[in-house]
């Protein structure tokens, strides 16, 4: 498998770290992940916006532009012959003395990598639980996608011990906020309703997207703070992420919820979406 990095495409193999790399010691890293159907990045341009936004609030003087990536992109997809596949951008800041200051990390480390599509979820839905796990949903760093995530790898890990497929997070105020790698919603009546941004949650892309098509669909939204009993009650929940797109949730804990014909009209009108293309980045910039 072929990926790019700092500038050239070459095996994976031969794709080296530096071990005083401020990603490796610090978490000084950002990254965001994109699925690519029938050859293309689906909503990449909100991809891109959003990383580099994550770059101007983090100081990293990305080396390509939104243009750039978009070409490195594309060809890295068609040199490995995978126009099915989920594409990955890190970049870390490098170099510069030990220490937290980044002035003197003049360098950054650049990676796109392909990876496997996911495998289909569960016909019958996911099963979640709630992770120890809590989030500073205070800091702007909740509205981008650092390398800095032990919560959520912890939150991840609890999830397995559970036997569940993920687990949600709150933040210090008790509101739920997310699950480990997706944005939350569920349903009440005919309201589809997710964690506002301030709770803390990611502005997911995919968040976005769905909201923009409930419109369409005849169903009202609303961002809502979400506690564990009201989340209990909900109608139809589901998670969403750029990866796997909209997945349907079964349970709780050890409480079944109830399927929901809001999700299930939701996940048929994104499946659609994303086959046909739709607000796919057509070309560098």
């Amino acid at each position: 498998m072929l990926v790019f990095f700092n500038g050239r495409f070459i095996a994976e193999s031969e794709a080296r770290v530096s071990a005083f790399d401020r990603g490796y010691l610090y978490g000084d890293g950002l990254f965001d992940t994109v699925r690519i159907i029938n050859g293309r990045p689906f909503l990449w341009d909100r991809h891109l916006d959003r990383l580099m936004h994550g770059a101007g609030l983090m100081l990293l003087n990305m080396p390509f532009g939104k243009g750039d990536l978009t070409v490195f992109a594309i060809q890295l997809i068609e040199e490995n012959n995978l126009p099915d596949c989920v594409l990955r951008i890190h970049v870390s800041r490098s170099g510069g003395p030990r220490g937290y200051s980044p002035r003197k990390a003049k360098d950054i480390t650049t990676l796109i990598s392909l990876h496997p599509p996911p495998e289909p979820p569960p016909e019958e839905g996911l099963k979640i639980v709630m992770s120890t796990q809590y989030l500073p949903h205070l800091s702007s760093l909740c509205s981008i996608k650092t390398s800095s995530r032990m919560a959520h790898v912890l939150a991840a890990a609890e999830a397995e011990v559970a036997a569940a497929d993920d687990s949600l997070l709150q933040n210090t105020d008790s509101q739920i906020v997310e699950a480990t790698s997706s944005n939350l919603f569920w349903v009440e009546g005919d309201v589809v309703c997710t964690p506002p941004l301030e709770c803390g949650c990611l502005p997911g892309i995919t968040r976005e997207f769905v909201l923009q098509l409930c419109p369409g669909l005849d169903l009202r939204t609303a961002e809502r703070p979400l506690t564990l009993v009201q989340l209990a009650q909900a109608s139809g929940v589901f998670l969403t992420n750029s990866v796997h797109g909209l997945r349907p949730v079964r349970a709780l804990g050890s409480i079944r919820l109830p399927s929901s014909p809001a999700v299930a009209k939701l996940q048929d009108a994104y499946n659609k979406a994303s086959l046909r293309g739709e607000w796919t980045f057509e070309g560098p910039q």
